[in-house]
């Protein structure tokens, strides 16, 4: 019954995002906007290369996060469980389901406490540097480029208030996320657990991975860092490609400020409007209203994330054609029936 009621809503936020979309899309004038589309023409091909090069890189963050001790471990496996991970979180609300997927995707390659830890630890990093980037970049814009200030500073005060929670979830990492998750579920009057004792034990020791991965690995978790810092700025440079393609006129230095306002616009709407579907149409209105605060011409924020929007496509298309075809080269069940969950019953979106 709740799976039915989170498809059925999953298919009415989509649908209304489409119907956002198209109303944009008319406002603006299709052919117009087409138009623009047809001036990117080859630079696409390089957003899209610089997509795929960010993917690669988070995959590697990840793998330097699992001890090699820990199991069968092979770079190409975390590249095609995070590839299909992020697909599947694209077409579900929340985005919450593609990291059940990804542990499936990985399951008997690496112990089961290691892999839960390595996922906890990369969810988080990833999340504190996206956050930081988001905060930083409207201070990087306030400084160097003749922007409104009140657009710029509401960019930063968004993303400031996004970052409290981000202290909250260290807290708690810090003194133990698992073991008292568990505690806390063993308490709830319809949660029974077979071996309470036993699960408790496993999730105090997937606490003490995780906060014992920069002490015993150093070197790979600084490295790891350093790669998840290279996929935001990955972010931007793709960003920026559009634009050079759209606004040849403009000076490349000046372009990159507007990517990294822009960037930052698009990661807020993706967190507000998380349950929107891949925030299909609030992402392209939310870039148009952005590019017209800045006294610029609408329609180039909105060509910019539609192009953004065809790249996604073909990414979440790639991503879920490497999931569904990774049980087949394992020998092995779907992920819905190996953890009792559907996880791709509603891939109608994409992001």
């Amino acid at each position: 019954m709740k799976h039915r009621i989170a498809k059925y809503a999953n298919l009415v936020f989509l649908l209304l995002g489409m119907g956002l979309l198209a109303g944009m899309l008319l406002r603006l004038d299709p052919n117009q906007v087409f138009d623009h589309l047809g001036r990117i023409g080859w630079w696409f091909g390089l957003a899209f290369g610089v997509y795929v090069l960010a993917v690669m890189c988070s995959s590697a963050a990840w793998f330097l996060m699992v001890d090699p001790a820990a199991g069968r471990v092979r770079y190409r496996h975390f590249l095609a469980a995070l590839w299909a991970g992020h697909a599947v979180n694209m077409v579900t609300p929340a985005a919450s389901v593609g990291e059940l997927y990804k542990a499936t995707m990985m399951k008997g390659r690496i112990e089961g406490r290691e892999l839960v830890a390595s996922l906890m630890t990369f969810n988080f990093l990833s999340t504190l540097v996206t956050q930081l980037f988001t905060m930083l970049a409207p201070l990087v814009c306030l400084l160097m480029v003749d922007f409104p200030a009140p657009v710029i500073w509401a960019l930063f005060g968004t993303a400031s208030l996004f970052f409290l929670p981000v202290v909250g979830l260290y807290v708690l990492l810090r003194f133990g996320a698992a073991g008292k998750l568990v505690k806390l579920a063993a308490k709830l009057p319809l949660v029974r657990f077979r071996d309470p004792e036993a699960l408790l034990a496993k999730a105090r020791a997937i606490d003490e991975r995780v906060q014992s991965f920069p002490r015993r690995q150093p070197g790979r978790f600084a490295l790891a860092l350093a790669l998840l810092a290279a996929v935001r700025l990955l972010q931007v440079a793709e960003v920026w490609v559009l634009l050079r393609a759209l606004m040849p006129e403009q000076g490349a230095g000046w372009l990159l400020l507007l990517a990294l306002a822009s960037q930052t616009a698009s990661q807020l709407i993706a967190w507000l409007m998380t349950f929107v579907p891949s925030q299909v149409g609030v992402a392209e209105s939310g870039s148009a209203w952005l590019f017209q605060t800045l006294a610029l011409d609408p329609m180039l924020g909105f060509a910019m994330e539609l192009a953004r929007r065809l790249r996604k496509v073909l990414g979440t298309a790639i991503g879920l054609a490497i999931g569904s075809l990774a049980p087949r080269w394992r020998g092995v069940d779907r992920p819905e029936k190996q953890w009792g969950v559907k996880c791709t019953g509603n891939v109608a979106g994409t992001e």
